[in-house]
């Protein structure tokens, strides 16, 4: 008989969970259920010089999540705003670019407090570098727009 290995599939958590095991780790985050959507609320330092950041993660689409900075942003009408998505003006927030999609960096298996929320942590760093020169430190291959909503009908 021929022996076959066997690689468990990780369980996808649900929006909830992951929701969850972020507030677990992150006393003060809010949940909030938004005409059905879930929406997490945290606020993000990435130094301790540094001011906390609102930080809104919405799940957009099974298991796919938007990551918005959210607040009294600098520069947000400057034309050249860092690795992002989308400027909302008029709700004063920026959906940020943390990795490519195209990429599998991050996938649907993943806990978001270990990779998103780190993530968020990592940009926002480099944002206030770019705040300060102009400069974007923080590398990346930035997908256009178009490209993103193509992956939301997809999906």
């Amino acid at each position: 008989m021929v022996s076959k290995k066997y690689y468990p599939r990780k369980k996808i958590l649900t929006p909830i969970q992951q929701f969850f095991l972020v507030k677990q780790k992150f006393s003060k985050a809010k949940i909030v259920n938004n005409h059905g959507k879930l929406h997490l609320y945290i606020s993000l330092q990435p130094s301790v010089f540094s001011p906390s950041y609102p930080i809104e993660i919405i799940e957009y689409s099974r298991g796919k999540y938007d990551t918005w900075l959210i607040g009294n942003i600098q520069k947000i009408d400057d034309p050249k705003f860092p690795h992002k998505y989308e400027v909302d003006k008029k709700n004063n927030k920026v959906r940020l670019c943390l990795y490519h999609p195209n990429r599998g960096e991050w996938t649907k298996d993943q806990e978001i407090y270990n990779t998103l929320i780190p993530w968020t942590c990592e940009w926002l760093y480099y944002y206030e570098l770019w705040l300060d020169d102009g400069k974007w430190r923080g590398g990346g291959e930035h997908p256009r727009l178009n490209d993103r909503k193509k992956l939301r009908r997809k999906n």
